[in-house]
């Protein structure tokens, strides 16, 4: 007797987590509308590359980072690294046709002599990565995109 119960409940156990399974909650994940985004201008000043991100899409790009690299120099001394993903002051999302703009000079002043390779990578939650490659020439205080 103690089988045919043991039996019957696990038949019972297999049964209904079938039917939970067939007919219990569905999850459907959040469609997410894809939008694009666009590196426009790569900007040469006085300490520092500034960089514009242009969302060209048409849709709200959500959870946008920009990062810039500046590396190169004689002796490879000049190597800056920044990342912005947001903060109080310019958010996390870029509105269709905004332009989000960044710089190195919030991670220093560059300054030295010779040639560098600058790299900027955007990308959000929504929206394919996009790079731009230039190189630039410091001398000094002075960054000239080449």
């Amino acid at each position: 007797m103690n089988k045919n119960r043991l039996k019957l409940r696990i038949f019972g156990l297999i049964a209904g987590l079938m039917l939970l399974m067939t007919f219990g909650p569905i999850c459907i994940g959040e469609e997410t509308i894809e939008t694009e985004l666009e590196i426009d201008e790569i900007v040469g000043h006085i300490w520092a590359v500034v960089v514009a991100v242009t969302n060209v899409g048409d849709t709200v790009a959500e959870d946008i980072t920009i990062t810039i690299s500046v590396e190169g120099g004689i002796l490879g001394k000049i190597d800056i690294y920044h990342e912005c993903g947001g903060c109080s002051q310019c958010g996390t999302t870029l509105d269709p046709g905004a332009i989000k703009t960044e710089s190195t000079l919030e991670e220093g002043y560059i300054i030295g002599f010779g040639q560098v390779e600058i790299t900027v990578t955007a990308s959000a939650s929504n929206a394919d990565e996009v790079t731009k490659t230039l190189n630039g020439l410091v001398i000094g205080p002075f960054i000239i995109i080449t």
